[in-house]
């Protein structure tokens, strides 16, 4: 789901309740919408639950909190938007949340409750910023876990021993990070019932937690098997990274000789030297970026916008098409029966019930009439009709996946679906694009701060250009021309450095 849309369920279901997120005092404390938690976990902070009140909780309940950025930040008050590690990175991520979503938070405007915060209009530029745009982006390479059947990456499960393979989720699924997140959520209602503690600090951990419940209701995210496509395509093309940002370099390189006559005094391999060290500067806070990342995010935006036939009846649209068909009303029922789930367990806790763990876990699902099993979320849960068309995810390499039918035996192909999701304007774009304004200094190249940072706008400028522009009109010759890279660069590492001379006349 789109942000909004994780907040425009949250806020249904919980009938626009705010919680309590993080703060020492009530004067310090951070309080945000329930929708607003609901969007911010899991795309922007990791979902791991907090430390338990009133003392209790095992030592395993209470070992997420440290690695936990929502909560964890949420107590740390900064300065009006500017220090990083500080909660202006959650204030900062509703507002990157508006900037990219196109709508008007009026919590920013004039007069609003955050309108005082230093953020700039693209939310892109400064270090808080940038913070907030990078985890989204790291979060996005490992988000398996807020996917029905995101599929086995692998044999084992596990990228041990392979430092370059795509990262693994957290939990494996939405709905074993649903169950997992949420029976932390009710272990800790129960804990606040008993010492008459506030229930807005445990609905806080499950509106979190409902995150990943939430996209189990977008068509994208039920069957789309996003970490079987992305270790898939990485066997394929494992140098894809790295081979991504010697061609952002080298068209970032071409277009600032191009756009600024300054650059074309330096020689051509001098400057491409420095943009390749501005560009893996700025990304090496990313996980490696696979040829299956964008192909995962091409057949989940498929199905998003096409919908799915739903084995119960109806259709399931996703991510911006959340509105059509029956998933807001399946949503809303399902994060509303979350939410019963928590108030049970308080109201446990606070009748003296000492339960806890799977005893208080089955004690709920009874006095909701859940089955014996699962909870009354997760039958909310829809499945897709046998008789939608499969996807065509797999092939032997790029090119005859290219001119696959996306799904079924006819109709578009993955190449044609490949460019909607590129296309100028669109979200990918936007998202790419503003990795670039005001971060691709030139390290190196010029000593004056001040003419740093103007040849750092005009990098980023010759970036949006170079790369950005070319990707949207021609992705088909982009993506070969990272793996016509990734080729030759096994051919230098085969034959030696005989080939590099021939290689960086083709950059």
């Amino acid at each position: 789901m789109k942000s909004a849309e994780h907040r425009a369920v949250g806020d249904a279901a919980a009938a626009g309740a705010l919680v309590y997120v993080g703060g020492t005092s009530a004067e310090d404390s951070l309080v945000l919408g329930y929708g607003d938690v609901v969007a911010l976990s899991g795309d922007f902070f990791a979902g791991h639950p907090g430390k338990p009140d009133c003392g209790e909780g095992s030592r395993e309940q209470q070992e997420g909190l440290a690695a936990d950025g929502l909560f964890e930040l949420a107590g740390i008050a900064g300065q009006r938007g500017t220090q990083p590690g500080t909660r202006a990175e959650i204030i900062c991520a509703l507002k990157v949340m508006a900037v990219d979503g196109g709508f008007v938070d009026p919590r920013f405007e004039p007069g609003g409750q955050f309108s005082d915060f230093q953020f700039t209009p693209t939310a892109a530029v400064t270090e808080v910023e940038r913070r907030v745009r990078d985890r989204f982006l790291a979060l996005a390479a490992a988000n398996g876990d807020h996917f029905v059947t995101p599929g086995s990456p692998d044999t084992t499960g596990s990228n041990r021993g392979c430092p370059s393979c795509p990262p693994a989720s957290r939990f494996g699924s939405a709905i074993v990070a649903y169950r997992r997140l949420h029976e932390l959520a009710l272990d800790q209602a129960c804990g606040l019932g008993r010492c008459r503690g506030d229930l807005s600090w445990a609905m806080a951990r499950e509106a979190a937690a409902q995150h990943h419940l939430t996209d189990a209701f977008a068509a994208g995210h039920l069957r789309t098997p996003v970490s079987a496509i992305r270790h898939f395509w990485h066997r394929r093309y494992p140098q894809f990274w790295p081979s991504l940002e010697h061609t952002v370099a080298a068209d970032t390189a071409a277009a600032l000789r191009e756009l600024t006559p300054l650059a074309r005094l330096l020689p051509a391999g001098i400057l491409y030297d420095h943009v390749l060290a501005a560009v893996e500067a700025r990304t090496i806070r990313f996980p490696p970026i696979g040829l299956g990342d964008l192909l995962a995010r091409v057949f989940h935006d498929w199905d998003n916008d096409h919908g799915l036939i739903l084995d119960t009846g109806g259709v399931l649209f996703g991510d911006g098409h959340l509105d059509q068909g029956v998933g807001m009303r399946l949503a809303v029922t399902a994060a509303r029966a979350g939410i019963d789930d928590i108030e049970v367990a308080y109201q446990l806790g606070g009748s003296g019930s000492r339960l806890r763990g799977q005893a208080l876990y089955h004690a709920v699902r009874s006095l909701t009439g859940a089955p014996r099993d699962t909870f009354r979320a997760l039958t909310c849960v829809p499945s897709p009709s046998a008789v939608n068309p499969p996807q065509n995810w797999q092939a032997p390499d790029i090119e005859t996946l290219w001119n696959l039918p996306i799904v079924g035996t006819t109709g578009a192909t993955v190449g044609m679906a490949i460019e909607q999701t590129l296309q100028e304007g669109g979200e990918v774009f936007g998202r790419l694009d503003r990795l670039g304004p005001g971060v691709l200094e030139l390290p190196g190249l010029l000593g004056m701060p001040v003419l740093r940072r103007w040849a750092g706008h005009k990098a980023s400028h010759a970036y949006h250009h170079g790369f950005i522009q070319h990707l949207a009109h021609d992705p088909h010759a982009t993506v070969l021309a990272v793996v016509g890279h990734e080729e030759s660069s096994q051919v230098i590492a085969t034959h030696g450095d005989g080939a590099a001379p021939a290689l960086q006349a083709a950059v």
